[in-house]
C-alpha cells in the first residue's frame, strides 16, 4: 500500500536519545532568543536543589515534547539552573538519566558565563554529598565554560559545574528521564578517582 503510515505506538517511552536531547536543546535556545525566560520557565517552581537554584520549564512548553517523543510524563525534565559567585560545585552522577546542558548567555537574555567550569568524568566513585563539593571532587579535571557550550552528561558518568570567585553561569538542562521526581532523586554524589 503506497502512502500508508504505520500507527503510532501506544507504548510510552521512558527515555529519549541523545539526538532528541540535542533537538530539544535547539528548540529551547530558539525560544529563549524570541521570548523572555519567564514565558518559558515557571518561576514559582524555583527551589534549592543540591546547593543551586533550579526551576522547571512551564508545563505547556514541556507537554508538546512529551507528546512528540511519545514519552511517559517522567520521561523528560527541562530545567533552568542559575549558579552564582563562589558556587563550589557538586560532582555527581545520574544512574538512570542522561542530560544535555546548554550554557546560556546574552543572546538568550542571561549574563555570559564568568569564572565557570565543568567536568565530565567516567572514572568516579560514590561519596558523601559533602565530599563531592568543590574543585577537590573533580581532581583537576575541570574545564572552562564558554558562551554556547553544550555539555552532554551520559548515564552514570560523573559531572559537575562550579563558579570560582565572582561570576555566574546560567544553563538549561534537558534530562531524560527526569532526575528530580517525587518518588526518586536520580543523583549520586561522586568523587573523581
Amino acid at each position: 500500500m503506497t502512502g500508508a503510515t504505520s500507527p503510532k505506538s501506544t507504548q510510552k517511552l521512558s527515555k529519549v536519545s541523545r539526538e532528541a536531547l540535542e533537538e530539544i536543546g535547539d528548540e529551547l535556545i530558539d525560544m529563549l532568543r524570541r521570548k523572555p525566560a519567564a514565558e518559558i520557565f515557571d518561576w514559582s517552581t524555583k527551589k534549592d536543589y543540591h546547593g543551586f537554584d533550579k526551576m522547571s520549564i512551564r508545563k505547556e512548553i514541556l507537554q508538546p515534547f512529551i507528546e512528540r517523543y511519545n514519552l511517559e510524563p517522567e520521561g523528560l525534565e527541562v530545567i533552568l539552573i542559575g549558579l552564582k559567585s563562589n558556587y563550589p560545585g557538586s560532582v555527581h552522577a545520574h544512574p538512570i538519566a542522561h542530560a544535555l546542558c546548554v550554557m546560556l548567555a546574552e543572546a538568550e537574555g542571561f549574563p555570559n558565563p564568568v569564572n565557570a567550569y565543568a567536568l565530565v568524568e567516567e572514572n568516579w566513585s560514590p561519596t558523601s554529598e559533602s565530599d563531592s563539593l568543590g574543585m577537590a571532587g573533580g581532581k583537576g579535571t575541570w574545564f572552562p565554560i564558554t558562551v554556547g557550550d553544550r555539555i552532554y552528561n551520559p548515564t552514570n558518568v560523573a559531572h559537575g559545574f562550579t563558579v570560582q570567585g565572582e561570576g555566574q553561569c546560567y544553563l538549561t538542562c534537558i534530562q531524560s528521564p527526569g532526575i528530580d521526581q517525587p518518588k526518586r532523586d536520580d543523583w549520586v554524589p561522586a568523587k573523581v578517582n
